[in-house]
């Protein structure tokens, strides 16, 4: 990962972050991305304003994300190495009791400003030459691998969609396009897990166990790095066994 430029939106807290720094401990430069600044600010305080720096995005404003990658591509001095789509907002609301407002805001974020962050960048890598690959990884989550009721696994089932074309379609240019499906992670989204303190038990799936975001992010390392440079189009289920249960 030495020297490689990497962007990972959602990048503050959660996951996102845990992702910034392995990146960095494995010697990547990294921008994160979110829509609230003050966190943004504080995350690269703890990454090392030498190591991070931040791009105010909210990517719902699906007309802002062509600049907003020229910021990125100008704070990283050129070059993005890689993509890590990691914004993305959980539910409120479950079937049958499904308003229209909570679609629109879980696809807008979910599943619309995933596609269009990925065809902003997908767009400069085609413009731009390189001899090396560029990787762009999709989170995605277990619940695209199981049935689907309600808008949130909806999304993730998008999101699985949308990783196996753009795989198909931007290998020619050398950019790999893969994606992860975590299962249960222990972060601010998942608000039974925090509830129990270190007490990461969790009987839905057969490890009894919630995921780490650090696990979830030491394998996106993996695969941003050129150990993982023959994969195209797939989507990682990482959920300790939880779509596997009959």
């Amino acid at each position: 990962m030495s020297g490689k430029n990497i962007v990972i939106t959602g990048g503050s807290s959660g996951i996102g972050l845990a992702i910034a720094k392995k990146s960095i401990a494995a010697g990547a430069k990294v921008v994160i991305t979110g829509r609230n600044e003050e966190k943004l600010k504080q995350a690269v305080s703890d990454l090392g304003p030498q190591h991070a720096g931040y791009v105010l995005w909210d990517i719902t404003d699906f007309a802002q994300a062509d600049d907003k990658v020229a910021q990125c591509v100008d704070y990283l001095g050129g070059c993005v190495d890689a993509v890590v789509n990691n914004a993305g907002i959980q539910p409120h609301e479950f079937f049958p009791n499904v308003s229209v407002s909570e679609w629109n805001r879980v696809y807008e974020t979910n599943s619309q400003g995933t596609f269009f962050v990925s065809q902003a960048f997908c767009k400069y890598w085609m413009q731009a030459s390189s001899g090396c690959y560029r990787h762009l990884i999709n989170i995605s989550s277990q619940g695209g691998f199981v049935g689907a009721t309600y808008p949130y696994r909806m999304s993730k089932w998008d999101i699985r969609g949308l990783t196996a074309g753009l795989g198909l379609q931007m290998a020619p240019y050398g950019v790999l396009v893969n994606g992860v499906a975590p299962g249960v992670v222990k972060t601010s989204m998942q608000n039974f897990a925090l509830e129990q303190g270190n007490n990461t038990y969790c009987k839905q799936n057969p490890l009894e166990r919630v995921a780490l975001p650090e696990e979830i992010a030491e394998f996106i390392v993996f695969m941003l790095s050129d150990a993982c440079n023959f994969m195209v189009g797939q989507t990682v289920v990482l959920d300790g066994g939880y779509s596997l249960k009959n």
